[in-house]
């Protein structure tokens, strides 16, 4: 017996206007379990959107947090050049400087690996974001009608930015010709 294909499309459409799994089956002419596992990859499909949208929020939220770190760094840094110019002085207490220093020297270590961390997880972003363009490039160049339609359900999903530039038929930004 052939196995028939669940446009997946369909099933969420059906699903979101409040209907069973059970309803689904009988609608589509196939078993409980088919529609079950369908709904198991429409889940999935939608947590990597869910993922996509975060990663945009996490960049602007790692931009931040980068100029937040580097204006930390900055104090920590006068502060441990004053701790350091105070240890020549006479009649300093030397010990309770000298432990001053080594715990700035800490905090600088922590915060360099910090923004390392920071700036390694800013490339994986943007090597997701060139991974994306060529995809969508290569669609675009075999079948622009479904480059379009994917641009256009990537939109509708919100899994872009809206500060991102969607790419679109004339190769283009948000402002030229859809794709």
């Amino acid at each position: 017996m052939p196995t028939r294909r669940i446009d997946p499309d369909a099933l969420r459409r059906f699903l979101e206007a409040d209907r069973s799994q059970a309803q689904a089956a009988r609608h589509f002419g196939v078993s409980d379990a088919a529609i079950s596992q369908q709904v198991r990859k429409l889940r999935l499909a939608t947590s990597k959107v869910v993922a996509l949208e975060k990663a945009g929020a996490l960049v602007e939220e790692k931009l931040s947090a980068s100029a937040q770190l580097a204006q930390v760094q900055h104090i920590i840094l006068e502060q441990l050049a004053w701790a350091d110019a105070q240890t020549q002085a006479p009649g300093v207490d030397r010990p309770t400087l000298i432990d001053t220093i080594v715990k700035l020297t800490t905090e600088v270590r922590q915060g360099l690996a910090l923004q390392a961390s920071l700036t390694r997880m800013l490339w994986d972003l943007n090597l997701i974001r060139e991974f994306q363009d060529v995809v969508l490039e290569a669609i675009r160049h075999e079948a622009p009608e479904t480059a379009r339609r994917i641009v256009v359900r990537l939109k509708e999903l919100r899994a872009l930015r809206p500060s991102a530039d969607l790419p679109t038929l004339d190769g283009g930004g948000p402002d030229g010709l859809v794709a």
